[in-house]
């Protein structure tokens, strides 16, 4: 009896969290009309094209919507967890099912056919304006929103070294995630391996926070149950150990190929005072991993940003390009640390790849940072590199060296933050992400702007600046588990017309900057080129500004593309920018 009364609170709530308050009335006859459906782990709730149009509202579990390829083949198009609705399209539009839907773990969803829609509605009007409320909400969705998954509830943790005791590093993410008044329910097999399966199902959705199932080679039975329950699997395990494959990730056939795949963390486990990873490929070699995270022991960030990401909560910096201009993505970064606001994960393109990655590989150190920035402008990176121009202008070769100098043989994995940066691959006219690989190489493969530098070669493809085809690459940060992102522009999108009605000759301009007239604003060549490079992705940029969080266009009039000697200047109005703009966010709003 307490156990119905339970369940009939919990469809309330959910309820409630979908379509806002509703009477009582109408919510006894919803639930009344309504009728629950229960499926198991494969179980298809409905397939594309079908054309039933029944609406679906999720009360447990989680489901996959995936999309039939050209090729007859299921893509994935994301995961609709508990309190979400399902079908809400077909029961308006009368269409034939866009998706596939298929449940990844036990489930539970509340079937309302349109004949117990329409009684409904009869009864209770205002029914259809919350509902339709819903669908012009969700349609309004900026495109992070709609990429945003709901954050798992039930997470599988494999210990990959059963001798290695990680109770320190899950006990500090335990108390941050209390820190924030969310409760964690840990289950192992000592403790719940012998629990009826409707009893540990009970358990688990009935518990209002996050449930970590402990998985071990101690019990594989019951470590096969949590793969099957969990909406995530992280695998944990000691950095410096041995990387092959342990039996239980073969036992549990982790990396088959199947639709029903669980998305998979592997969380990498760090010393305190841990240096500078090292090698972190190896542990990629027969792995299909969806993401992985450095976390060093009592490292306060580390286990903020763990946290975060577990709960899709964590928080994006994308940084775009510009030249010289890059400088302010310096001061960006330093402003958002004196502010507190933490960079979970970090991508860009040419300047945003430069200045950003390197501030990433230096686990974002100010000192560190103040180092480089007054080293790479003292350096002159864009002076006396000219070669003959066969192909670009300049050699490539002092920034090449620099950044060589600068990371050595690091690769991006290695990096403590996740960081990817973008080029354009010139061989197949596609845009390129890089999130693995050398990172020296993988950055000036991002920052190799045509015509001035040459193209680099990665996988025998030529690969030039990202800045062609995405400038400001925003979209590719949807695909890690962020609700907040940061984006930082140093190319205006607004109109800046000129104001002569025809392009002064050469001696003109030449006389007009001997002698310190303004009469002729024009920007260098090196502008010219690549702004003209960029047009294209401007469109981009613009569409795709709307799904972050804080945008801000840096205002660097003055500055040429290769113009390093002002890079204080810069820097300091980057800095400033940032700061005028995290304060005009409203303080309800602060998501820091």
């Amino acid at each position: 009896m307490n156990l119905n009364v339970s369940k009939n609170d919990h469809n309330r709530k959910i309820l409630l969290r979908l379509f806002g308050n509703l009477e009582e009335d109408l919510i006894t006859q919803i639930l009344q009309n309504g009728k629950s459906l229960e499926l198991e782990t494969g179980d298809f709730l409905f397939h594309q094209g079908d054309r039933d149009n029944s609406l679906y509202i999720v009360i447990s579990g989680r489901f996959r919507a995936l999309a039939k390829q050209e090729d007859g083949s299921l893509h994935a198009l994301g995961d609709i967890g508990e309190g979400e609705p399902i079908g809400e399209f077909a029961l308006f539009m009368a269409e034939p099912r866009s998706a596939t839907v298929v449940a990844i773990r036990k489930s539970i969803v509340l079937e309302l056919k349109e004949s117990q829609y329409l009684d409904i509605v009869s009864k209770h009007p205002e029914f259809s304006s919350k509902l339709t409320r819903f669908v012009v909400n969700r349609l309004r969705r900026n495109a992070l929103q709609q990429h945003l998954e709901t954050s798992a509830k039930n997470i599988a943790v494999i210990n990959l070294q059963a001798d290695n005791d990680i109770t320190e590093y899950t006990e500090a993410v335990k108390k941050e995630f209390e820190s924030l008044d969310v409760s964690i329910q840990i289950l192992d097999h000592e403790s719940h391996a012998n629990l009826e399966t409707q009893t540990m199902y009970d358990t688990l959705e009935q518990h209002n926070g996050l449930n970590f199932l402990v998985c071990s080679d101690a019990d594989l039975n019951w470590s096969k149950q949590c793969i099957i329950y969990a909406d995530l699997v992280v695998l944990a395990t000691d950095f410096y150990a041995e990387s092959d494959i342990q039996a239980i990730e073969k036992y549990l056939n982790l990396y088959s190929q199947s639709i029903l795949n669980k998305k998979i963390y592997l969380l990498l486990l760090h010393p305190e005072e841990a240096k500078f990873p090292e090698n972190t490929r190896r542990w990629f070699v027969d792995r299909k991993i969806d993401l992985h995270i450095h976390y060093r022991k009592n490292y306060n960030p580390d286990i903020r940003r763990f946290a975060r990401i577990l709960a899709n909560k964590a928080i994006g910096l994308v940084l775009g390009g510009g030249g010289a201009k890059g400088f302010a993505h310096l001061g960006v970064i330093k402003a958002l640390g004196e502010e507190g606001v933490d960079i979970d994960f970090l991508g860009g393109t040419s300047a945003g790849a430069l200045y950003g990655l390197t501030c990433a590989y230096c686990d974002f150190d100010r000192e560190k940072i103040d180092f480089y920035s007054k080293d790479s402008a003292q350096n002159k990176l864009t002076k006396n590199d000219f070669t003959f121009p066969l192909i670009s202008f300049m050699s490539g070769k002092k920034m090449s060296n620099y950044l060589k100098k600068i990371m050595g043989d690091s690769y991006l994995e290695d990096f403590w933050v996740g960081s990817y940066c973008v080029s354009t691959n010139y061989s197949n006219a596609t845009t390129r992400v890089h999130d693995r690989g050398l990172a020296w190489k993988q950055i000036g493969a991002s920052m190799a702007i045509p015509g001035i530098y040459p193209p680099v070669v990665i996988d025998n493809q030529l690969h030039v600046d990202g800045g062609v085809v995405d400038n400001l690459p925003i979209e590719t940060m949807y695909n890690y588990p962020v609700s907040q992102i940061i984006a930082i522009s140093l190319t205006q999108l607004k109109s800046r017309p000129v104001n002569f009605t025809e392009t002064p000759s050469s001696s003109s301009l030449l006389w007009d900057k001997i002698t310190g007239g303004k009469k002729y604003r024009l920007p260098d060549i090196a502008s010219i080129l690549v702004n003209s490079l960029t047009l294209n992705s401007r469109q981009k940029q613009e569409m795709s500004k709307s799904g972050v969080a804080i945008y801000v266009e840096m205002e660097l009039k003055g500055i040429g593309m290769l113009d390093d000697s002002k890079w204080e200047e810069i820097m300091q109005k980057g800095h400033d920018q940032m700061k005028e703009a995290l304060e005009k966010v409203p303080e309800q709003e602060r998501f820091w």
